[in-house]
């Protein structure tokens, strides 16, 4: 009777410690728009199957640029140390569900002294020393146990709590991989935007150079006055000062890209290579519900459920703990007899504990636990508003920055060929050379303004790829 007794004390308890308390979870409902504001294409590109989003752009240079990032970037050792770290507050928080063995072995000395004193009128012991002792020694080997019964889900929800920050800790190292990777990129097609636009001003440069020598020749003649060779002076000078800055927006585009790619700057070097093709073409027929996939999106949502499993963690320190505890071992005066059956012994225990009064502590933790939850979901609702906008504005961006660039080139051989003309209308006498100052100007400004604008449709096409999460 005594045994079944206490098997259906052992599988009321197991019943017990199967309840977990608190509100149930739901993962947050986010109305997506059906389609994109500026879905500008109307057909759908195809584009090559690729493991990593930017080989759609077919640059090996950005390819092997893009793998050492990847390779030997901190800001991804760091995220995935942070995973490591999450890993193991997990551990942590799962070890308070089992019970708990201590081990504590102890030998002990005692010197008992113990004083005689002769009775007066016995002779017989009046020889025996007035003080006598012995040295027992106490040898102990207990091995106790300790479990708190988790009846109500407490260490269980701090343990759901914790795998759902590791969760979002794995989000939050995509979201470093999609940023650096991003980040790479643009840089890179910032460097040879920078390579196109010093090549076309080095170009108008040596024109420059041909015009100043020609007009001094035929200053030097007669021909013309020197206000000529100044105009062509002061032209000369300004695009210097234009391919100067150029040159020093390059060298910080390359710095950025050594730091990227985890190379020292002064070790790094990128060749010369001049940008002239369009990007390539996304899709943008993309259901918009797959941003709730991005991974900073699923970072604040698995953010949101470890929040919330710690509301259940609050609620249950209301009730009652369990404690069992258990101890057995060996005790023996004598090291020989130490480990003999007639040496052991053992013992349980239960307690329970249940706060009368905490001044109100457990209940303003519970209504924390329940406002840190309404932060994270706010963030969540936050990040997804932020998601869409990005989509938006890099749809926005790239439809008007195609149509500009189509203007722009445009202009740009507009402008040539009026450069042209004006040079052979001024060398002929039919015209001033303030016609040929403008327009020179005006063809400068056109083909920096069409290779930059070649440079930052390129851009755009990185922030939309990246505002998709990296996928489409």
């Amino acid at each position: 009777m005594k045994n079944k007794n206490i098997a259906l004390l052992i599988f009321i308890t197991i019943l017990a410690a199967g309840c977990q308390l608190g509100p149930k979870y739901h993962p947050p409902c986010t109305a997506a728009p059906e389609e994109w504001k500026n879905n500008f294409q109307e057909e759908t590109t195809s584009l090559p199957i690729v493991c990593n989003w930017w080989e759609v752009f077919q640059d090996e240079t950005l390819n092997e640029l893009e793998e050492l990032a990847v390779a030997n970037n901190p800001d991804l050792f760091l995220a995935i140390a942070r995973i490591e770290e999450a890993w193991a507050n997990a551990g942590i928080s799962r070890a308070d569900l089992f019970p708990q063995l201590n081990f504590n072995p102890s030998a002990q000395s005692l010197d008992v002294r113990a004083r005689i004193n002769p009775s007066q009128g016995n002779p017989l012991l009046n020889n025996l020393p007035r003080r006598n002792h012995f040295d027992p020694s106490f040898y102990n080997l207990p091995l106790f146990v300790n479990y708190e019964l988790d009846l109500w889900g407490k260490y269980r929800s701090a343990y759901d709590s914790a795998l759902r920050n590791v969760e979002a800790q794995q989000q939050a190292y995509q979201t470093a991989l999609l940023t650096l990777t991003s980040d790479l990129a643009s840089s890179y097609y910032n460097a040879r935007s920078l390579d196109a636009v010093i090549d076309y001003l080095a170009a108008m440069l040596e024109t420059y150079r041909k015009n100043l020598e020609l007009d001094q020749s035929r200053f030097e003649k007669g021909l013309i006055t020197y206000l000529n060779v100044i105009n062509d002076q002061v032209a000369l000078t300004n695009a210097e000062s234009e391919y100067y800055d150029a040159l020093r927006s390059r060298g910080l585009q390359e710095n950025m890209i050594a730091a990227l790619i985890g190379i020292p700057a002064s070790d790094f070097c990128l060749a010369h290579m001049p940008l002239k093709d369009s990007p390539p073409i996304i899709p943008t027929g993309i259901p918009s519900t797959m941003l709730l996939r991005r991974p900073d999106v699923a970072q604040a949502e698995r953010e949101r459920a470890s929040d919330h499993a710690l509301i259940g963690v609050a609620y249950a320190s209301f009730f009652p703990s369990l404690d069992l505890t258990g101890t057995v071992g060996f005790i023996s005066l004598d090291l020989q007899d130490f480990v003999k059956v007639m040496a052991r012994y053992g013992g349980l225990g239960a307690s329970v504990n249940q706060t009368v009064f905490d001044g109100l502590r457990k209940y303003e933790n519970y209504e924390a636990a329940w406002a840190r939850f309404k932060e994270a979901d706010s963030a969540y609702k936050q990040q997804v508003l932020i998601a869409f906008k990005e989509v938006e504005d890099a749809l926005n961006n790239l439809e008007f920055q195609e149509k500009q660039s189509d203007s722009l080139q445009k202009s740009f051989e507009a402008s040539a060929e009026a450069t042209r003309l004006a040079r052979r209308r001024y060398n002929e006498g039919v015209t001033n050379y303030i016609e040929v100052i403008v327009d020179e100007r005006t063809e400068l400004n056109a083909g920096v303004n069409y290779y930059e604008i070649l440079g930052l449709r390129h851009q755009s096409t990185i922030q939309f790829i990246k505002a998709l999460g990296g996928g489409w």
